[in-house]
């Protein structure tokens, strides 16, 4: 009974710690003799690893790919390792606002795989400084080391950004 008490906090611990994440997905979780809890660097090969009296082998899972459809700022993006693709426009502005929609759907169909950003260009002047915006809507495109690699300006729908995202190679 005092076994099965024991074993029963320690799986509680362990669902805990998975959960709050304060333990990554990237360790392994082993038992000292004393039966506390350690945690030691997965294994990248399938060698059995004693645990306990157990023989026991790691398998490395695939980690899934982290979401980018939330990611609001520039910064942010940009360290994301994916291409960004960023409209600067304004909401006084017919073609700007046509785009708004355009951009939030990509934004969900490519999540994990490119970053669409729809930013005001009266809030990040400096921005659109930088990057000698004149007319406005402009999209600028990023790959995925956050270098500049293109920029188009005026109203462009959905099948036009995609075309020259693919035209651009930003996963390169």
């Amino acid at each position: 009974m005092k076994n099965s008490c024991l074993v029963l906090k320690i799986l509680v611990i362990l669902v805990f710690f998975f959960v709050v994440g304060a333990i990554p997905a990237r360790e392994c979780i082993a038992f000292s003799n004393s039966g506390s809890v350690v945690t030691k660097p997965a294994l990248t090969e399938n060698k059995p690893v004693l645990v306990g009296k157990k023989m026991v082998k790691i398998v490395a899972t695939k980690q899934k790919a982290k979401s980018t459809k939330d990611i609001t700022g520039l910064d942010e993006a940009l360290k994301s390792g994916v291409p960004v693709i960023i409209k600067l426009g304004s909401d006084k502005c017919n073609p700007c606002r046509a785009m708004n929609p355009i951009i939030k759907e990509l934004a969900v169909e490519q999540d994990g795989k490119a970053v669409f950003l729809a930013l005001d260009v009266y809030q990040n002047r400096e921005m659109a400084g930088k990057y000698g915006v004149r007319v406005i809507p402009t999209v600028i495109y990023f790959d995925k080391h956050g270098e500049p690699k293109g920029k188009t300006e005026g109203f462009m729908n959905k099948e036009q950004l995609l075309k020259e995202v693919d035209e651009l190679s930003l996963n390169k």
